[in-house]
């Protein structure tokens, strides 16, 4: 019994010694904000291909969906005037359009607020911590935004349906508008900073 007591402890004592051990090791392997950002960054290009191939397959189904609609519309000889309505059916297409070509989408969208947009204009010749940090920050946000575009896109089919919800258009915009702001976070930063009078280091 005494010996079985000792076992125990014994054993007690080398679980607690080799996790101990693991959670030093793991502490100090740890990285910090800093390098989390640079290895998120790394992924960014990668990351980006894939919302663009995301949006391209939203775009067949949201057209394919509208010409659905379209023919149901067009058979239909009994159904109430509002479910006649022509207006989702169009905004299906439109926006299976818009997202099946993604790239210059969002160059109208950049367009339509800068004359010269210059989404990628962060280039900066130091190599400090911080301005490295500053550009990756930079890079998430313009995957953000592309996803906040995207998203905005998909809000508008809903619009003129029989499900829809008030406000779903604004909705819709504000994430357009901000998915577009995102994606030209350098200038819109400028932007911000010259309306204010505030001197950005950038």
């Amino acid at each position: 019994m005494q010996a079985d007591k000792k076992f125990h402890l014994r054993l007690n004592v080398l679980v607690m010694l080799v996790l101990s051990s693991f959670a030093s090791t793991a502490h100090a392997a740890l990285p910090n904000a800093a390098d989390m950002l640079a290895n998120f960054a790394q992924q960014i290009p990668a990351l980006m291909n894939l919302v663009t191939a995301i949006g391209f397959i939203l775009g067949t189904v949201c057209i394919i969906t509208g010409i659905s609609k379209l023919k149901t519309v067009g058979e239909s000889r009994t159904m109430m005037s509002q479910e006649k309505s022509l207006l989702q059916p169009i905004a299906y297409i439109f926006v299976g359009t818009a997202l099946i070509y993604l790239p210059s989408s969002v160059w109208v969208g950049l367009d339509t607020f800068w004359q010269n947009p210059t989404p990628y204009a962060y280039i900066t010749q130091t190599t400090d911590q911080w301005s490295e940090a500053i550009k990756n920050c930079f890079m998430i946000i313009q995957l953000v935004g592309t996803i906040a575009f995207i998203r905005g896109l998909v809000l508008l089919t809903h619009v003129g349906g029989q499900q829809s919800q008030q406000g779903t258009f604004a909705r819709g915009i504000t994430h357009i508008i901000g998915g577009i702001l995102c994606i030209n976070i350098y200038q819109f930063v400028q932007v911000i900073a010259a309306t204010f009078g505030i001197s950005v280091p950038l």
